[in-house]
């Protein structure tokens, strides 16, 4: 199998449950090396929403051993770039979403070609730095430069469903982008990201 195939294998059922069972390894600290295997787990989840047109990832696989993470995407390069129809998505996974360490905003391009947004994936949303939130919504309001927040488990969910689950997803950054965009503190703006996640998962 080439790392295209591979690729597109990520979209099969049994490829999303071991994915599912990794991820929840790392949650309650089996897997070694949590930082490289979520990122991995990151990359697969939007593998498996397929639906773009090109994804690229500067993680290391091993194809010899089942294209098994080797190393992480270097810290001056996005760790996935997914071009959709209408949307650039750059997508960074965190082990540590405080601030001073999730902040990714020159991984966004000043004038893009189409509309571009940035998603840090995280752990449990409910404990993320609220520094960050607050950094988050500054970049937003004064550099028109947006990374939005979102849990891993969340795309889990949607997966579940893998004939609605891109729609939804679709459907959260809208919703999410319109919620960084309008409230004015991030307090409120961690309330609503939350309730919507539970709203369309």
């Amino acid at each position: 199998m080439n790392k295209k195939e591979w690729e597109k294998k990520q979209e099969e059922k049994e490829e999303i449950e071991s994915n599912r069972i990794l991820f929840k390894d790392i949650k309650i600290g089996l897997q070694k090396d949590s930082d490289l295997f979520f990122e991995y787990v990151v990359n697969r989840l939007f593998l498996a929403l397929g639906n773009y047109n090109s994804i690229v990832y500067e993680m290391k696989l091993d194809e010899k051993r089942g294209f098994m993470p080797e190393r992480m995407a270097p810290g001056n390069k996005r760790d996935c770039f997914v071009s959709y129809e209408n949307l650039d998505l750059v997508i960074e996974p965190t082990m540590r979403p405080i601030y001073g360490s999730a902040d990714h905003f020159s991984h966004l391009d000043t004038n893009p070609d189409k509309k571009q947004l940035g998603i840090v994936m995280v752990l449990d949303i409910t404990k993320i730095d609220g520094a960050l939130w607050d950094m988050f919504k500054e970049y937003c309001d004064n550099n028109n430069k947006l990374f939005m927040l979102c849990e891993a488990d969340f795309i889990f969910k949607l997966l579940e469903n893998k004939t609605t689950a891109f729609s939804k997803f679709e459907d959260f950054l809208k919703k999410s982008e319109k919620i960084w965009k309008e409230c004015a503190d991030w307090k409120t703006i961690k309330d609503k990201i939350i309730g919507l996640m539970k709203d369309i998962s």
